[in-house]
């Protein structure tokens, strides 16, 4: 079984799965659960990302950002 991860920029790794491993939204979601520390999206590819945590400045701007919009 083959499994290609890329990293396309520093805060993202890109699983690339075989089609024998294609997950359905059942599977994808016991994947997440077995992985909870890390942010995993899927693309509309069926590619698997694995994000980085975000940052403290980060957090903060995207904070203000919902804070706005909830007001």
């Amino acid at each position: 079984m083959a499994v290609n991860a890329t990293n396309q920029t520093s805060n993202q790794i890109v699983l690339q799965l075989p089609p024998a491993i294609a997950l359905d939204g059942d599977s994808l979601f016991d994947f997440c659960q077995l992985n909870s520390h890390l942010r995993v999206e899927r693309t509309a590819n069926g590619e698997l990302i694995i994000m980085s945590p975000t940052g403290s400045e980060t957090g903060s701007r995207n904070f203000k950002l919902v804070q706005q919009l909830a007001n």
